[in-house]
């Protein structure tokens, strides 16, 4: 799973603390270093919507 967040945030510091804990497999992308292209953002919005 790739968790998209700030890590300056601290509900994203929450979400990781909450990951780690149930010990979720995640790769973490620091959304400041690596912001997701409009391609990124679009097939994440069509993974998502409900059909």
């Amino acid at each position: 799973m790739q968790f998209v967040c700030y890590p300056k945030c601290a509900t994203c510091r929450k979400a990781r603390k909450w990951l780690e804990e149930r010990a979720f497999a995640f790769e973490e992308r620091n959304i400041k270093e690596c912001s997701p292209s409009a391609e990124e953002l679009k097939n994440w919005h069509n993974q998502a919507v409900c059909r």
